[in-house]
């Protein structure tokens, strides 16, 4: 479902990627763990182009993101091109981001009309759906000022999943949370995952979760890939000495 092949990202003169090589299956659940600095949200933010790369392509479901190939060359999509490929790529990022005049409702079923063109009422009654999901169907119409940091962040995980999307992405979605609110996000995150059907890329730094729902952990350091496997391969028996010297000072 997603192709990453040789990606180099640059700031400036500065290098943040390294020719990442990162391939996901169809309705795999991967995490990707990492010190702070090592490029994870980086390269996350490339997959629906929210950064644009130096080198390199990727790929969603055979398609090239935020590129088209001429002559052998790629160029850059619009934005307003970028924004269509994106329809089908869910993120959820560290901060929720919700409208603050909408309800939670209507965060989650404005997009689908608005972008999508999708009729008013159908678009309510799943975003009430996927707000049952979260557990969050008597909050429908609550502001996000009367909701707490947790709940806000499932309002945004309904409202990713309300633009029916076939790749989840999500970007360390419990850190700006406080420590009793984690829980209940990653309870969503781990239905989400384990109910299939759905590609999921989660960059985490909780590596209970990882262990527990991720069919693959990747390990980066420096802007690279060191290591990926099973959480059992990774978390419990890794190989390069990067890896275990980062598990080893997270884990005590």
């Amino acid at each position: 479902m997603i192709d990453i092949q040789g990606v180099d990202k640059w700031y400036g003169s500065t290098q943040v990627l390294f020719g990442v090589d990162l391939q996901v299956a169809r309705g795999e659940t991967v995490c990707i763990i990492g010190p702070s600095g090592s490029g994870k949200s980086t390269l996350l933010r490339t997959v629906n182009h929210l950064e644009d790369i130096n080198a390199g392509s990727i790929s969603v479901d055979g398609q090239l993101v935020g590129y088209r190939e001429h002559n052998g060359r790629l160029h850059e999509l619009r934005e307003s091109e970028a924004c269509t490929q994106r329809l089908g790529i869910g993120m959820v990022f560290q901060q929720f981001n919700l409208f603050p005049h909408m309800t939670a409702l209507e965060n989650v079923s404005f997009a689908p009309v608005k972008v999508k063109g999708e009729n008013a009422a159908e678009a309510r009654a799943y975003g009430l759906e996927l707000l049952t999901r979260v557990g969050l169907a008597g909050k429908a119409n609550s502001y996000p000022s009367k909701l707490s940091g947790g709940q806000q962040q499932r309002v945004a995980i309904a409202r990713a999943m309300a633009m029916r999307p076939q790749v989840m992405l999500f970007d360390e979605p419990t850190s700006a949370l406080d420590p009793e609110l984690v829980g209940e996000v990653l309870a969503v995150m781990k239905d989400l995952a384990r109910t299939g059907g759905i590609t999921v890329v989660v960059v985490t730094h909780e590596m209970g979760f990882a262990r527990e729902v991720a069919d693959r952990v990747v390990f980066m350091d420096a802007g690279r890939v060191v290591e990926q496997g099973t959480p059992d391969e990774v978390l419990g028996n890794p190989t390069h000495e990067r890896t275990q010297a980062f598990l080893s000072a997270v884990l005590r």
